[in-house]
């Protein structure tokens, strides 16, 4: 392989290397369990949502998840459940597409990993409107949604309502929807619209389940920013190009070098005794030719005479 051949080998391995492409398709992932909470006006005057979901054990970990939610969501928490603990999650800067952000997480456990964000709630006069979607990015083993608004609500109305479970408990109007085997692509959508004469919040009590967790912030254990990607990769594949560019000029000195010394080998050759610079010397007692730097007649001793 030519020096040429090898620096360009190089620095395909060096592009590869700044810009190494994903370890799996999103289509490997599968999710055993998804949980999406939807908490109409709990401590905040929107919708908080919570999605909570499982890997399924065939999917090689660690692996990426990536979830989609309103432009005009903000974001809260990202974490994983340690034995009932949440801890906060690696996962990169959500980032704008159209109407949507997403957010990529880093799976490293079969255990549930959870993100909460809030999103507003349409309001005309008392009317109260709100939309959720699932767009079906993975498939999914076991889907579940529960929809819980303040007791005092009017005028409900739920879209499929065929499809949910209603109920009451206490401060809030539960309403569950169960579905299994959702194949990747099977989207679903939830239309809601109530009315309410206050704008009271619904304050927790014990027996409530949701526990926001701390919100985000820059400081936030396992987040990894994007902000500064572009530049980023950017410098490291100057600085390898750099580094390559570097190795061939060195390769390019060592093979001159190299013919330097075949050429001068070559003059040493060429200058050997029958060189004319060394002929014509003759000792003027005996006539005995002298060798190359002789001073003396090599036969009768005689001092040699230049010239």
């Amino acid at each position: 392989m030519s020096p040429m051949q090898k620096w360009y080998a190089f620095f395909l391995i060096s592009l590869l290397l700044v810009f190494p492409s994903e370890a799996r398709a999103q289509g490997d992932v599968k999710l055993d369990f998804l949980s999406i909470e939807l908490w109409a006006e709990y401590d905040q005057p929107s919708m908080l949502i919570i999605n909570e979901f499982v890997v399924s054990a065939e999917t090689p970990l660690p692996a990426k998840v990536t979830l989609r939610f309103p432009k005009e969501g903000n974001l809260t928490a990202v974490a994983y459940n340690a034995n009932g603990q949440l801890i906060n999650a690696p996962f990169e800067t959500p980032t704008q597409q159209g109407d949507w952000q997403t957010i990529t997480l880093t799976v490293d456990f079969y255990a549930p990993y959870r993100i909460e964000y809030y999103q507003p709630i349409s309001r005309e006069g008392n009317k109260r409107s709100f939309v959720y979607k699932w767009f079906g990015d993975y498939q999914v083993n076991e889907f579940r949604l529960t929809l819980s608004i303040p007791a005092d609500s009017d005028e409900v109305i739920i879209d499929p309502a065929n499809a949910f479970a209603t109920s009451q408990d206490g401060q809030f109007l539960v309403a569950t929807i169960n579905k299994n085997n959702l194949k990747m692509g099977h989207s679903y959508q939830m239309e809601l619209e109530y009315q309410r004469d206050t704008e009271s919040l619904t304050s927790p009590n014990t027996e409530s389940q949701v526990q926001p967790s701390e919100p985000l912030g820059e400081d936030t254990v396992g987040r990894v920013s994007l902000d500064n990607l572009p530049w980023i990769v950017g410098g490291i594949g100057l600085a390898m190009i750099g580094f390559a560019l570097i190795l061939y000029r060195r390769s390019l000195q060592s093979n001159a070098s190299l013919s330097s010394n075949s050429r001068k080998r070559r003059g040493k050759r060429a200058g050997s005794p029958t060189d004319e610079s060394q002929e014509g010397i003759y000792c003027h007692q005996c006539g005995t030719r002298a060798a190359s730097g002789d001073r003396f007649c090599r036969t009768c001793g005689s001092r040699l005479r230049s010239g």
